[in-house]
């Protein structure tokens, strides 16, 4: 027994309210635990399909860029990369999902964005297209973030789920027993003591 408990009545009932939190706690967080691996789930096909599409699409992008750069000379390719009229600006809000926080990230686009129409059409389309893939990765990010989130807080979750199960409900229970062999020990001595009383008053 590990609860060290003085064997009285009170400290019995005291045990026994303890027990039953104890044992009402555990339900509750193995219920949290079971919600959350059912989101953590989703969460996993989720962030798959998002990758795999987000790949696929980046791959094409790629192929794209390498095409325009393919129609032009060295010089005229430099100066377009230097073009810097599309500054994209971010910033990251924190949320709470099942009382967990996560990050969320918003794009900040300038209002005033305008396609530059002395380029070439091609260039103002892989423009807006690249715009699409940032916000897309920015996404991307968003689900693996919260992914890693949640299996910190299922771990943390499981680690009191053990802690109540193997540890704490166990001691409490040992406890219990323990205080009703002495009080039951205490009541039949204390009969034995009276019976001996009486022999001796005859």
């Amino acid at each position: 027994m590990k609860i060290k408990v003085n064997p009285t009545r009170m400290e019995l009932l005291k045990l026994k309210k303890r027990f039953a939190i104890a044992k009402r706690g555990h339900k509750l967080l193995k219920d949290k635990e079971e919600q959350l691996l059912i989101e953590f789930r989703k969460i996993i096909s989720t962030v798959k399909k998002e990758r795999e599409k987000f790949e696929e699409e980046f791959l094409e992008f790629c192929k794209k860029v390498l095409i325009l750069k393919g129609t032009m000379d060295e010089k005229r390719w430099d100066s377009m990369l230097k073009n810097t009229f599309l500054n994209v600006n971010f910033y990251v809000e924190k949320k709470r999902v099942f009382n967990i926080p996560v990050r969320e990230i918003k794009i900040v686009v300038p209002e005033g964005f305008i396609l530059d129409y002395f380029e070439i059409p091609y260039y103002n389309y892989l423009l807006i297209d690249g715009l699409r893939i940032i916000k897309n990765l920015f996404y991307l990010y968003e689900l693996e973030n919260k992914l890693i989130s949640f299996v910190e807080e299922i771990e943390r979750t499981r680690r009191r789920v053990n802690a109540l199960e193997y540890v704490l409900i166990p001691n409490i229970e040992e406890a219990i027993k323990f205080i009703q062999i002495k009080l039951d020990e205490y009541e039949r001595t204390s009969l034995t003591t009276l019976k001996h009383l009486k022999l001796i008053e005859k």
